[in-house]
């Protein structure tokens, strides 16, 4: 019993320094840039944080979860892909995916 409790309480000391999202969809170490807000087609509301100062990830968040994106290569706008989630915003305009085989959500910006 002993030998549980050790192994139990080295696992947590090693994962205590892992980074862990935070309450608002990012990792809690990394530098995040203001946050964005966008209305989506389908009524609910998206928010958006880039990495800073490179904007190279993208933190999501709905009310139905977060997500974490990596910019991808696109020919026009900015693009971003994570597990099951895609974002594309050009032209002012967002096309959102959430989720696998998801419709895809028109999102912009919200007044404000």
């Amino acid at each position: 019993m002993r030998r549980i409790s050790l192994l139990t309480i080295a696992l947590m000391a090693l994962l205590s320094g892992c980074t862990t999202p935070g309450g608002d969809g990012q990792s809690s170490s990394a530098p995040q840039g203001p946050p964005i807000r966008f209305s989506c087609s389908d009524g609910s509301t998206l928010v958006a944080r880039y990495s800073q100062p490179d904007t190279a990830t993208l933190w999501l968040r709905r009310a139905d979860g977060m997500a974490e994106l990596k910019s991808q290569p696109a020919a026009s706008g900015s693009r971003y892909e994570g597990a099951n989630v895609s974002f594309w915003e050009h032209q002012g305009e967002v096309q959102l995916r959430w989720g696998p085989n998801a419709a895809p959500l028109r999102c912009v910006r919200a007044a404000g």
